[in-house]
């Protein structure tokens, strides 16, 4: 949902200069070795001068003993190669740390959906739903991502419950949940979809198998357009449509939607994925037309700009305050804000940002009306010549 990327990577140009400097450096050592051992001579003739030729002989003949004591005492000062150890351990930890985020952030995503799963079913209150998964994922030690969605009927994504929504489940429904967890700004992102009528099997089957043979077949050096080629097959193989404008979309610390996208359909210009890098796989499948459209009727769902103007009325600094202080990187919604500041104080701040492009809105996105739409989503990280699938179990 978000493009803001709070960590720019670091200029090529800082190994060159790192080199250079290096390179001074040696140059200098070699330098303040050849004058040292110049010295020395001259620190001998003046030995010889007040003795005779044999005793400089025979002190000579005793300077082997202090070469090797001199040995022994550089061989104690450099004998620390467990600094060096250290800093290589260190190195390995940092490499796997991004890793170990993800898959702690899959863990509690896990857990989340196995509570959701139960909770959700005919008469369910969609409000209690968004909070009672919420609150798992703090109770788990994670963070939000996004707030969570659970998305009904031809409504594909991006409803989240609204302060006192009275949306329930109802008998026929379609219903997908997608939860969002960070550790660190590490994100697992998922989702299924459950179906309460009895004519929705195989549209959830066409995401699904869509979602897992994605997975079967990511890894670093694909192209992304053989994925969506793949996608797209396998959706339209069950008699429905890919929705062509929602991809599954790469991730980063911080950063929910990065700059590569693993398209729904065939066609489309392909990106060489690489090694260390995080995607979500999210699939969807429709009966409609395979193309959505927003509605602003119903936008619960928003994310801070990173630039920031004047603002006049209280109740809008008081808002961005505390978006500033606990959402300032991930999308965050209207019922966070107003457990801080009270609900008409929150829609009211909400609708003043909005105008004045403080904040980016992200409404629902539907399909046509009486059409239906299964969602399937994974998130995975590609390393060595394989993957990790951060949100299933034992992978």
């Amino acid at each position: 949902m978000s493009k803001y990327s709070k960590n720019p990577p670091p200029k090529k140009k800082s190994t060159s200069s790192k080199k250079a400097t290096a390179k001074k450096a040696t140059a200098s050592s070699k330098v303040t070795k050849k004058s040292t051992t110049r010295k020395k001579p001259a620190a001998k003739k003046s030995t010889t001068k007040l003795a005779t030729k044999k005793t400089v002989s025979k002190k000579t003949a005793v300077k082997p003993a202090s070469k090797s004591t001199a040995k022994k005492t550089v061989a104690k000062k450099v004998a620390p190669k467990k600094v060096v150890k250290k800093k290589k351990s260190v190195g390995k930890s940092e490499e796997a740390g991004p890793l170990e985020k993800y898959l702690q952030a899959g863990e509690i995503s896990i857990k989340v959906k196995e509570l959701l799963r139960k909770k959700v079913k005919v008469g369910a209150s969609v409000l209690e739903l968004c909070e009672a998964g919420e609150a798992k994922i703090v109770e788990l030690g994670g963070k939000w991502a996004f707030p969570l969605n659970v998305s009904i009927n031809n409504i594909a994504a991006h409803y989240s419950a609204p302060p006192n929504d009275d949306l329930v489940i109802k008998k026929g429904d379609i219903v997908k949940i997608d939860c969002g967890v960070h550790m660190d700004g590490y994100v697992a992102d998922t989702a299924f979809t459950v179906s309460f009528g009895s004519d929705h099997g195989d549209l959830i089957k066409a995401s699904e198998e869509a979602t897992k043979a994605t997975i079967d077949m990511i890894r670093p050096g694909i192209f992304t357009d053989r994925l969506g080629e793949e996608i797209e097959s396998i959706i339209r193989s069950y008699g429905f449509r890919p929705i062509r404008d929602l991809t599954g979309h790469q991730l980063d610390q911080h950063l929910l939607h990065g700059p590569i996208t693993i398209p729904n359909i065939s066609g489309t210009k392909g990106f060489k994925l690489e090694e260390g890098q995080a995607f979500a796989i999210e699939t969807f499948a429709t009966s409609g037309t395979g193309s959505i459209h927003p509605d602003e009727g119903r936008c619960f769902i928003f994310h801070l700009v990173p630039f920031q103007i004047g603002l006049r009325l209280d109740a809008s600094r008081k808002a961005r305050k505390v978006i500033l202080a606990k959402y300032q990187d991930f999308p965050f919604t209207t019922r966070w804000i107003a457990n801080e500041i009270s609900i008409p104080t929150a829609k009211v701040a909400i609708r003043d940002l909005s105008i004045k492009g403080q904040i980016k809105r992200y409404p629902a996105l539907c399909d046509v009306k009486g059409s239906f739409v299964s969602q399937s989503e994974h998130t995975v990280y590609l390393t060595g010549n394989s993957r990790v699938v951060t949100t299933i179990p034992n992978q």
